[in-house]
């Protein structure tokens, strides 16, 4: 659930209830109020906001401040001109449609590179290059569009374990090396069946990266590092999962792309000779993709 949300629908006082809605009504504008100016417009004491603060479990007004203000700059960025679930409307023309929906994944992509943080991204990166193997957890579709991560880390002599079988992931986390690690893709952050593999990896002490959306939710409370993807679409009002499979992939390749470049010259050399080796037999008639030492045709 998002900040702007708890704020929304939490029970507080009524007090407590005149502060949130200023602050909602606001939005931005109070980065340079503080805590008095703040409990002036609204007839409260400055109290009251370090009250509110701790009931949302901040440690303090500052902190409640700084995470609702962070919130609100991403959900006024990128997708002004395009809605991410109605992409693109019943009249319009095929090259219309193929214009939204290339703008549709740029933007999702952009979206999510704002979210991803140096430290974050660190942390990731050392627990799988610190694990054996990689487990990965998702569902439905983005059961689907973690293959080609699972590909790509396996050229480069990376184990990563899919599980296909939803009633199989349990015996999965359970059964889980402990020198491993585990990637759970959950863009609600609330699938019961990956939420409950989670506790299964913890008590088994696997290390666990979370994928999923902006706000709090059971998935990013118990994993031990989270990476968060672009969240704009509705969970079933939408045409389709376009956006968030855009920001699933990207952020697939950007974990792939950065294990890769740990070792980056002895990965490409594998990539090549094994796909030289393996490969030899292709070749094509356009230049542009022929590789070099592809003889032309006389």
């Amino acid at each position: 659930m998002l900040i702007r949300e708890r704020l929304e629908n939490f029970e507080f006082s009524n007090s407590e209830k005149m502060i949130t809605t200023y602050i909602l009504e606001k939005k931005l504008a109070i980065r340079e109020m503080t805590t008095k100016e703040i409990a002036e417009a609204t007839f409260t004491s400055p109290s009251t906001l370090v009250r509110i603060a701790h009931k949302m479990n901040f440690s303090g007004w500052s902190q409640l401040k700084e995470a609702y203000l962070n919130e609100e700059e991403y959900l006024q960025k990128h997708f002004s001109e395009i809605n991410a679930n109605l992409p693109f409307q019943r009249n319009d023309t095929i090259m219309s449609i193929a214009s939204k929906i290339a703008a549709l994944e740029k933007e999702s992509i952009d979206d999510t590179l704002s979210l991803i943080t140096h430290d974050d991204l660190q942390q990731a990166i050392q627990i799988i290059r610190k694990s054996s193997y990689i487990s990965l957890f998702a569902v439905s579709n983005n059961l689907l569009i973690t293959q080609e991560f699972q590909h790509n880390m396996s050229r480069i002599k990376k184990r990563v374990d899919i599980c296909s079988l939803q009633g199989e992931m349990i015996f999965k986390a359970c059964l889980a090396d402990p020198s491993s690690c585990a990637i759970v893709v959950s863009y609600s952050g609330e699938t019961e069946i990956l939420n409950e593999s989670i506790q299964y990896l913890k008590a088994n002490g696997i290390p666990i990266i979370a994928i999923t959306n902006i706000g709090d939710n059971t998935t990013a409370r118990l994993a031990d590092c989270v990476l968060r993807i672009s969240t704009r679409e509705k969970l079933y009002s939408k045409i389709a999962t376009f956006s968030t499979d855009s920001a699933i992939v990207y952020l697939l390749d950007v974990l792939y792309s950065c294990i890769f470049a740990l070792d980056y010259d002895k990965n490409l050399q594998l990539r090549i000779s094994t796909s030289k080796t393996i490969e030899a037999g292709r070749s094509s008639t356009l230049d542009i993709i022929k590789e070099e030492e592809q003889a032309p045709k006389k």
